[in-house]
Protein backbone atom coordinates (compact mmCIF):
# COMPACT_ATOMS: atom_id res chain seq x y z
CA UNK A 1 0.00 0.00 0.00
CA UNK A 2 1.27 3.48 -0.93
CA UNK A 3 1.99 5.54 2.21
CA UNK A 4 -0.66 8.12 3.10
CA UNK A 5 -0.77 10.72 5.86
CA UNK A 6 -3.27 13.47 6.55
CA UNK A 7 -2.66 16.31 8.99
CA UNK A 8 -4.77 18.96 10.70
CA UNK A 9 -2.80 22.19 11.02
CA UNK A 10 -3.82 24.06 14.18
CA UNK A 11 -2.38 27.51 13.51
CA UNK A 12 -3.04 31.05 14.68
CA UNK A 13 -4.69 33.53 12.33
CA UNK A 14 -4.67 37.30 12.77
CA UNK A 15 -7.40 39.63 11.57
CA UNK A 16 -6.40 41.32 8.28
CA UNK A 17 -2.73 40.27 8.69
CA UNK A 18 -2.67 38.46 5.37
CA UNK A 19 1.11 38.38 4.85
CA UNK A 20 1.69 37.09 8.37
CA UNK A 21 -0.98 34.43 7.96
CA UNK A 22 0.55 33.29 4.66
CA UNK A 23 3.96 33.02 6.36
CA UNK A 24 2.37 30.86 9.07
CA UNK A 25 0.85 28.58 6.43
CA UNK A 26 4.15 28.25 4.58
CA UNK A 27 6.02 27.38 7.78
CA UNK A 28 3.45 24.75 8.75
CA UNK A 29 3.46 23.27 5.25
CA UNK A 30 7.24 22.90 5.30
CA UNK A 31 7.07 21.02 8.60
CA UNK A 32 4.31 18.85 7.14
CA UNK A 33 6.53 18.10 4.14
CA UNK A 34 9.31 16.97 6.50
CA UNK A 35 6.77 14.59 8.06
CA UNK A 36 5.78 13.20 4.62
CA UNK A 37 2.20 14.45 4.90
CA UNK A 38 0.06 13.72 1.84
CA UNK A 39 -2.90 16.02 2.64
CA UNK A 40 -2.65 19.10 4.89
CA UNK A 41 -5.87 20.66 6.21
CA UNK A 42 -5.92 24.21 7.57
CA UNK A 43 -8.85 25.74 9.52
CA UNK A 44 -11.80 27.70 8.16
CA UNK A 45 -10.81 31.16 6.82
CA UNK A 46 -7.28 30.47 8.03
CA UNK A 47 -5.68 32.96 5.64
CA UNK A 48 -7.72 35.94 6.85
CA UNK A 49 -9.04 35.03 10.28
CA UNK A 50 -12.74 34.38 10.86
CA UNK A 51 -14.12 37.83 10.06
CA UNK A 52 -17.26 37.48 7.88
CA UNK A 53 -17.88 41.25 7.83
CA UNK A 54 -14.51 41.77 6.11
CA UNK A 55 -14.84 38.90 3.65
CA UNK A 56 -15.70 40.94 0.57
CA UNK A 57 -12.75 43.28 1.09
CA UNK A 58 -10.32 40.44 1.85
CA UNK A 59 -11.47 37.97 -0.83
CA UNK A 60 -8.81 36.14 -2.82
CA UNK A 61 -8.84 35.04 -6.42
CA UNK A 62 -8.19 31.31 -6.46
CA UNK A 63 -4.96 31.91 -8.42
CA UNK A 64 -3.78 34.86 -6.31
CA UNK A 65 -0.01 35.24 -6.74
CA UNK A 66 0.42 35.88 -3.00
CA UNK A 67 -0.20 32.16 -2.51
CA UNK A 68 2.43 30.94 -4.97
CA UNK A 69 4.68 29.67 -2.18
CA UNK A 70 1.99 27.18 -1.14
CA UNK A 71 1.67 25.97 -4.72
CA UNK A 72 5.43 25.46 -4.91
CA UNK A 73 5.50 23.44 -1.68
CA UNK A 74 2.60 21.29 -2.88
CA UNK A 75 4.36 20.58 -6.17
CA UNK A 76 7.83 20.02 -4.70
CA UNK A 77 6.66 17.62 -2.00
CA UNK A 78 3.74 15.89 -3.69
CA UNK A 79 1.36 17.24 -1.06
CA UNK A 80 -2.21 18.53 -1.33
CA UNK A 81 -2.72 21.67 0.80
CA UNK A 82 -6.19 22.91 1.78
CA UNK A 83 -6.26 26.53 3.10
CA UNK A 84 -9.27 28.59 4.14
CA UNK A 85 -10.17 31.96 2.61
CA UNK A 86 -13.00 34.06 1.22
CA UNK A 87 -12.81 33.56 -2.54
CA UNK A 88 -14.23 35.80 -5.26
CA UNK A 89 -17.42 34.29 -6.65
CA UNK A 90 -18.28 36.78 -9.39
CA UNK A 91 -21.01 38.27 -7.19
CA UNK A 92 -20.72 40.92 -4.45
CA UNK A 93 -20.62 38.13 -1.87
CA UNK A 94 -17.57 35.82 -1.96
CA UNK A 95 -17.60 32.12 -1.26
CA UNK A 96 -16.53 30.92 2.18
CA UNK A 97 -14.04 28.53 0.70
CA UNK A 98 -11.06 26.26 0.88
CA UNK A 99 -8.40 26.78 -1.78
CA UNK A 100 -6.90 23.42 -2.71
CA UNK A 101 -3.26 23.42 -3.89
CA UNK A 102 -2.64 20.24 -5.87
CA UNK A 103 0.74 18.55 -6.44
CA UNK A 104 0.43 19.10 -10.22
CA UNK A 105 0.35 22.88 -9.71
CA UNK A 106 -3.38 23.31 -10.19
CA UNK A 107 -5.61 25.09 -7.72
CA UNK A 108 -9.27 24.35 -7.14
CA UNK A 109 -11.84 25.69 -4.73
CA UNK A 110 -14.35 24.03 -2.42
CA UNK A 111 -17.09 26.41 -1.27
CA UNK A 112 -18.99 25.87 1.98
CA UNK A 113 -22.39 24.46 1.11
CA UNK A 114 -24.22 24.96 4.41
CA UNK A 115 -23.65 28.43 5.81
CA UNK A 116 -24.22 29.00 9.52
CA UNK A 117 -25.29 31.82 11.83
CA UNK A 118 -25.04 35.18 9.99
CA UNK A 119 -22.81 33.86 7.19
CA UNK A 120 -25.56 34.04 4.50
CA UNK A 121 -25.41 37.83 4.85
CA UNK A 122 -21.77 37.87 3.79
CA UNK A 123 -21.20 34.76 1.63
CA UNK A 124 -22.58 32.91 -1.37
CA UNK A 125 -23.25 29.23 -0.58
CA UNK A 126 -21.45 26.55 -2.53
CA UNK A 127 -23.33 23.81 -4.35
CA UNK A 128 -20.91 20.94 -4.94
CA UNK A 129 -18.95 18.58 -2.67
CA UNK A 130 -15.22 18.19 -3.29
CA UNK A 131 -13.03 15.14 -2.90
CA UNK A 132 -9.28 14.58 -2.91
CA UNK A 133 -7.83 11.20 -3.87
CA UNK A 134 -4.27 10.42 -2.78
CA UNK A 135 -2.60 7.00 -2.60
CA UNK A 136 -5.97 5.37 -3.27
CA UNK A 137 -7.65 7.10 -0.31
CA UNK A 138 -10.52 9.50 -0.97
CA UNK A 139 -11.02 12.45 1.37
CA UNK A 140 -14.20 14.53 1.48
CA UNK A 141 -13.81 18.23 2.29
CA UNK A 142 -16.06 20.08 4.74
CA UNK A 143 -16.11 23.56 6.25
CA UNK A 144 -17.53 23.91 9.77
CA UNK A 145 -21.36 24.11 9.55
CA UNK A 146 -21.35 21.70 6.59
CA UNK A 147 -21.24 19.04 9.28
CA UNK A 148 -24.55 20.26 10.71
CA UNK A 149 -26.21 18.21 7.94
CA UNK A 150 -25.58 14.48 8.15
CA UNK A 151 -26.31 14.29 4.44
CA UNK A 152 -22.93 15.96 3.90
CA UNK A 153 -20.62 13.23 5.29
CA UNK A 154 -23.11 10.58 4.15
CA UNK A 155 -22.75 11.73 0.51
CA UNK A 156 -18.98 11.42 0.74
CA UNK A 157 -19.19 7.93 2.24
CA UNK A 158 -21.57 6.82 -0.48
CA UNK A 159 -19.05 8.04 -3.03
CA UNK A 160 -16.13 6.08 -1.64
CA UNK A 161 -14.55 8.48 0.84
CA UNK A 162 -12.98 6.94 3.94
CA UNK A 163 -11.76 10.28 5.35
CA UNK A 164 -13.87 13.35 6.23
CA UNK A 165 -11.76 16.50 6.69
CA UNK A 166 -13.43 19.48 8.36
CA UNK A 167 -11.86 22.94 8.40
CA UNK A 168 -13.52 24.82 11.26
CA UNK A 169 -13.58 27.93 13.39
CA UNK A 170 -14.99 26.94 16.77
CA UNK A 171 -15.38 28.96 19.92
CA UNK A 172 -15.98 27.11 23.19
CA UNK A 173 -19.81 26.99 22.83
CA UNK A 174 -19.62 25.97 19.17
CA UNK A 175 -17.05 23.29 19.99
CA UNK A 176 -19.38 21.71 22.54
CA UNK A 177 -22.15 21.54 19.94
CA UNK A 178 -20.19 20.45 16.88
CA UNK A 179 -17.71 17.85 18.05
CA UNK A 180 -20.25 15.23 19.22
CA UNK A 181 -21.65 15.22 15.67
CA UNK A 182 -18.23 14.67 14.13
CA UNK A 183 -17.54 11.82 16.52
CA UNK A 184 -20.89 10.25 15.64
CA UNK A 185 -20.17 10.54 11.91
CA UNK A 186 -16.84 8.75 12.35
CA UNK A 187 -18.57 5.79 13.93
CA UNK A 188 -21.73 5.74 11.83
CA UNK A 189 -19.97 6.09 8.48
CA UNK A 190 -16.76 4.27 9.45
CA UNK A 191 -14.60 7.19 8.37
CA UNK A 192 -11.51 8.82 9.79
CA UNK A 193 -12.69 12.32 10.76
CA UNK A 194 -10.09 15.09 10.88
CA UNK A 195 -11.01 18.47 12.40
CA UNK A 196 -8.63 21.43 12.02
CA UNK A 197 -9.55 24.35 14.32
CA UNK A 198 -7.75 27.66 14.75
CA UNK A 199 -5.11 27.99 17.38
CA UNK A 200 -4.86 31.27 19.27
CA UNK A 201 -6.80 33.85 17.26
CA UNK A 202 -6.53 37.64 17.19
CA UNK A 203 -9.87 39.01 16.02
CA UNK A 204 -13.52 39.46 16.89
CA UNK A 205 -14.04 35.91 18.23
CA UNK A 206 -11.76 33.58 20.16
CA UNK A 207 -11.06 30.06 18.95
CA UNK A 208 -10.78 27.26 21.49
CA UNK A 209 -8.32 25.14 19.48
CA UNK A 210 -8.51 21.45 20.44
CA UNK A 211 -8.15 20.07 16.90
CA UNK A 212 -9.11 16.41 16.92
CA UNK A 213 -8.87 13.21 14.90
CA UNK A 214 -11.54 10.54 15.39
CA UNK A 215 -10.89 6.95 14.33
CA UNK A 216 -13.44 5.09 12.19
CA UNK A 217 -14.92 3.44 15.28
CA UNK A 218 -15.74 6.85 16.74
CA UNK A 219 -13.06 6.90 19.42
CA UNK A 220 -10.89 9.98 19.88
CA UNK A 221 -7.58 9.00 18.37
CA UNK A 222 -5.72 12.28 18.88
CA UNK A 223 -6.68 15.59 20.45
CA UNK A 224 -4.80 18.69 21.49
CA UNK A 225 -6.09 20.24 24.71
CA UNK A 226 -5.40 23.90 23.95
CA UNK A 227 -4.60 26.40 21.19
CA UNK A 228 -0.91 25.50 20.84
CA UNK A 229 0.20 25.53 17.17
CA UNK A 230 0.68 21.94 16.04
CA UNK A 231 0.11 19.30 13.40
CA UNK A 232 -2.17 16.38 14.24
CA UNK A 233 -1.10 13.60 11.86
CA UNK A 234 -2.79 10.33 10.93
CA UNK A 235 -0.71 7.80 8.97
CA UNK A 236 -2.33 4.90 7.14
CA UNK A 237 -0.35 1.66 7.33
CA UNK A 238 -2.08 -1.43 5.93
CA UNK A 239 -5.59 -1.22 7.43
CA UNK A 240 -4.70 0.68 10.59
CA UNK A 241 -4.13 4.33 11.49
CA UNK A 242 -1.19 5.54 13.56
CA UNK A 243 -1.43 8.99 15.11
CA UNK A 244 1.08 11.58 16.28
CA UNK A 245 1.41 15.27 17.12
CA UNK A 246 4.17 17.65 16.02
CA UNK A 247 4.35 21.06 17.71
CA UNK A 248 5.01 24.01 15.42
Amino acid sequence: MTPFAIAAAQVASYCEEIELNIETHVAAALVAAEQHVSVLIFPELSLTGYEPELAEALAFHVNDSRLNALSLIAARHGMTIVAGAPVQSGTPRPWLASIVFHPDGQRTCYSKMHLGSEEPIFFEPGSCPATIETAGIKTGLAICADSSRESHPAWYRQHGCTVYAASVFLTEPWYLGDTPRLQRYAQRHEMLVVMANHGHSEGTLRSCGRSTIWLPDGTVGLKTDDTTPCLQIANRAARDWSLRRIDL
